[in-house]
């Protein structure tokens, strides 16, 4: 295996995939060699994605939007029209689950087939059986015949079997929201798993949260074509296209940095410039989460609402953390301005925000030695610097 394969899963280059869609389709010309004539669709325009050793690429897409023909072709199920994929390793693919085979099969019949195809030794597949019925809580179901299932049931036994052994790439196409919330939770396990054991692979689905809890880099896909690539919280922002009202009463200034860098281990300070452009109570309110594979972005560190200001002008807000408790790393840097709350009952009416769920967060890399501790309190302190004019 060379660097390239070491370093790459699975990539595509300019992959495209068209269909021709016969408005009549006449006997004579197929038996004659004839090529037929047809309205030709396109379904993918000019795919390029990378899938790093050890990731899982997301692809966000609205129904019809060929999320589910890209992961065929990937798989190799269709041939692209043009373009070319490759793979350097065992693929497992997730996303057929109306194919069961033959549906005069048993359960067990038709997850020892699998196996057999899939390349398992003889003297492993009892063991990889055994694990099967267990996972799919198929019971005595195991052993009845697979036309006698419900969808459920079907995508319960095609989960376990694909996935009973580590391949080195899996193909997944919405089969983690299949059944109920305890099974969900059993296949979000099993994958976790599988991840931790350098498994790479692509997921497509509509579920943004999905996204968020397995992949770092996704893309967006829209009539085909690649509308958005790049980190996973901004794939999700451009998917979910999430209004920003405008801020009238107290905002984050244009000037603060986009990224902030900090050290592991050391007293730490980030400073932020608010804008209060009206009079008002404002509060500030910050946060700092990691995504974590396997569960989604995580809030790390949390910090209380507490006052900056009531009079018009620009202020500096500084966060002031000792011993940073972060390990080195990149986090999102969340931050908010809201009008101050005289009772609990008072309902919060923000002003301004920054976040990844947004898409204009700042980022924290921290930088440095690991830490021991995973929680402080965020101490700060808020002064007047100078008039807005």
């Amino acid at each position: 295996m060379n660097k390239f394969q070491q370093d790459i899963a699975m990539r595509c280059v300019n992959v495209e995939k068209a269909y021709s869609v016969q408005k009549e389709l006449r006997l004579w010309r197929i038996l004659f060699g004839i090529k037929t004539r047809g309205q030709l669709i396109q379904a993918l325009r000019d795919i390029s994605m990378t899938v790093p050793r050890g990731k899982i690429v997301g692809i966000l897409g609205k129904n019809g939007a060929g999320k589910s023909t890209l992961l065929r072709v990937l798989g190799g199920v269709y041939q692209p029209t043009r373009g070319r994929v490759e793979a350097h390793g065992q693929i497992a693919g997730l996303f057929e689950l109306g194919g069961m085979g033959n549906p005069n099969l048993t359960g067990r019949e038709y997850a020892t087939r699998y196996l057999r195809v899939m390349g398992a030794k003889q003297s492993e597949i009892p063991t990889f059986l055994e694990d099967i019925h267990e996972f799919s809580e198929l019971e005595e179901a195991f052993d009845h015949r697979v036309r006698t299932y419900s969808s459920g049931m079907s995508a319960r036994l095609y989960f376990a079997t694909a996935t009973a052994f580590q391949s080195e790439i899996y193909l997944i196409d919405e089969l983690l929201s299949v059944g109920d919330e305890h099974f969900q939770a059993k296949c979000w396990q099993r994958m976790r798993q599988r991840l931790l054991n350098g498994a790479s692979g692509i997921l497509v689905t509509h579920d943004w949260t999905a996204i968020l809890k397995l992949c770092e880099q996704a893309h967006v896909i829209e009539q085909g074509s690649f509308a958005f690539s790049g980190p996973s919280d901004q794939a999700v922002v451009s998917y979910l296209k999430i209004p920003l009202s405008e801020a009238t009463v107290a905002r984050f200034s244009s000037q603060n940095p986009q990224k902030h860098i900090v050290h592991s281990g050391q007293d730490s300070n980030i400073q932020l410039w608010v804008d209060i452009l009206e009079p008002a109570p404002v509060d500030f309110a910050i946060s700092i989460e990691m995504l974590r594979i396997g569960i989604g972005w995580e809030i790390v560190l949390l910090a209380n609402s507490l006052p900056v200001a009531e009079q018009p002008g620009r202020y500096a807000v500084n966060v002031s953390i000792p011993s940073l408790p972060l390990t080195q790393g990149d986090y999102s840097l969340n931050v908010f301005l809201s009008r101050r709350k005289l009772t609990p009952q008072e309902p919060t009416v923000g002003f301004d925000m920054r976040s990844w769920t947004t898409g204009n967060g700042y980022r924290l890399q921290v930088e440095g030695e690991e830490a021991i501790s995973s929680s402080v309190k965020l101490p700060y302190i808020a002064r007047k610097l100078e008039e807005v004019i």
